[in-house]
């Protein structure tokens, strides 16, 4: 060992780092937990008016309470029920988790996904191939 390695050397150990640290230094960190999934949001926090590219907003609004959850409604504007061919329905949503609704029945299949307190995903999908509807949303209060 060269003279100047040695005097480092020396000075770590008298300052306990390479002597019994050593190990810590050199051991890998250990791995990050994962992360928790998202907190579960409450049902007030899906409703309201939601809005995307300058359009009508969707509305979600509370229905009746019943065995104990509370069913969310949600109604297209009417651009998007003449596009999609669902004019005059109310689509009935369940909460499934912390940040999605879904719908009730399944036609068409619909998904509702809180992708932040104030922008959200909808996406419904119909019977028929080809039947997709991909729509990005925010608040539009």
């Amino acid at each position: 060992m060269t003279k100047p390695l040695r005097i480092a050397a020396s000075a770590l150990m008298l300052s306990g780092l390479l002597g019994t640290g050593a190990q810590a230094l050199a051991a890998p960190a250990p791995a990050a937990a994962p992360q928790a999934e998202q907190a579960a949001h409450p049902t007030t926090d899906f409703l309201g008016p939601w809005s995307s590219l300058g359009l009508e907003p969707v509305t979600i609004t509370a229905g009746k309470a019943s065995g104990g959850t509370t069913p969310l409604n949600m109604k297209l504007p009417a651009p998007l029920e003449k596009l999609t061919g669902l004019v005059g329905r109310t689509f009935v949503l369940r909460q499934v988790d912390g940040t999605t609704l879904h719908s009730v029945n399944d036609d068409p299949d619909i998904t509702f996904t809180l992708t932040s307190q104030n922008s959200a995903d909808l996406k419904m999908k119909g019977k028929k191939p080809g039947q997709v509807m991909n729509l990005p949303l925010s608040r539009a209060d």
